[in-house]
């Protein structure tokens, strides 16, 4: 569920580079649009219509609910997410669901409110600049694999002016150069080259994905400088990073989890900010932009 909720940052990021269930759903809520050629059902038109709440990651406060975009087709060929999502194991993917979204409640949720309670707000805010900095070494390993050798340049310069001048990320001197974060993944690196997402899968405690994305997750483990300089997600050092960005991720996302708890289909609604989110990044990888809230975006000033 930790990883639901970060994805749903992925979704709704990632973003984020490991991102947990719920996280994964807000993830999923948020940046990556796919727009479907066919007419969705009314359950799921009803979950996807309904306005999701931008996350202000310096406050942990949502902005006034914006309306579902419509997404660009342009890249249908390329992102293959231009029809509606293909969700063949929907019944298991449902019940996966439940069991991601439970334990973000039960467990999750209290973690992070605790967290809010105790830590001030000046200081998880640098503390969230500071994980983001840890996510750029992988961005830029993706970004060298998608030859955007612009956006790598971009991703090197943050990386290093962010761990000097900005004491190890805890302050984003980089975007106040004018250069603002962004994510990149093996999964977007897949799909730039024409790899297509495959059916729809809820993954336990990472959650939403598809084919393509949970091998690109794989390969992301593999391949992230961050987990290999710490001995990999199993080591104590790396167990620890994984909760603390799910914590640090379910603190500023408590208004879009309400969006999506209180979607009629809440589902559908996370299915379908999934797909519209990852067809956003690989239209950003292939240079074809689709205009999307961003849920997952950079902190700005605490």
């Amino acid at each position: 569920m930790l990883l639901l909720v970060l994805a749903m940052a992925d979704t709704i990021s990632g973003t984020s580079r490991s991102a947990m269930p719920i996280a994964s759903m807000a993830s999923t809520v948020a940046p990556t649009p796919q727009t479907p050629a066919t007419v969705p059902s009314a359950t799921a038109q009803s979950a996807a219509a309904q306005p999701v709440p931008s996350i202000v990651p310096e406050t942990g406060l949502a902005t006034p609910a914006s309306p579902a975009l419509p997404i660009a087709s342009p890249d249908t060929t390329q992102s293959g997410y231009a029809t509606e999502p293909r969700d063949p194991w929907v019944k298991a993917n449902r019940a996966i669901f439940s069991f991601d979204t439970a334990l973000e409640r039960k467990l999750l949720a209290p973690v992070s409110h605790g967290y809010v309670y105790v830590v001030p707000k000046v200081v998880r805010f640098h503390l969230t600049s500071a994980l983001f900095n840890l996510e750029e070494p992988l961005t830029g390993v993706n970004d060298l694999l998608q030859l955007r050798i612009g956006a790598l340049g971009k991703t090197v310069f943050r990386f290093v002016v962010n761990s000097t001048f900005g004491i190890a990320g805890l302050f984003d001197v980089a975007k106040t150069r004018g250069v603002p974060i962004h994510f990149s993944l093996f999964g977007q690196t897949l799909g730039r080259y024409g790899i297509k997402p495959g059916p729809y899968v809820m993954l336990p405690i990472l959650g939403p994905s598809d084919v393509r994305d949970a091998v690109g997750r794989l390969v992301d483990g593999l391949i992230d400088p961050v987990t290999l300089l710490v001995g990999g997600i199993t080591s104590p050092e790396g167990l620890s990073l994984f909760v603390l960005e799910g914590v640090d991720w379910r603190a500023r996302s408590d208004d879009t989890l309400k969006a999506v708890y209180s979607a009629t289909d809440p589902y559908a609604f996370v299915r379908s900010a999934y797909t519209q989110s990852r067809a956003a990044a690989i239209a950003e990888a292939t240079g074809k932009q689709v205009a999307l809230p961003d849920f997952d975006a950079s902190p700005g000033t605490p």
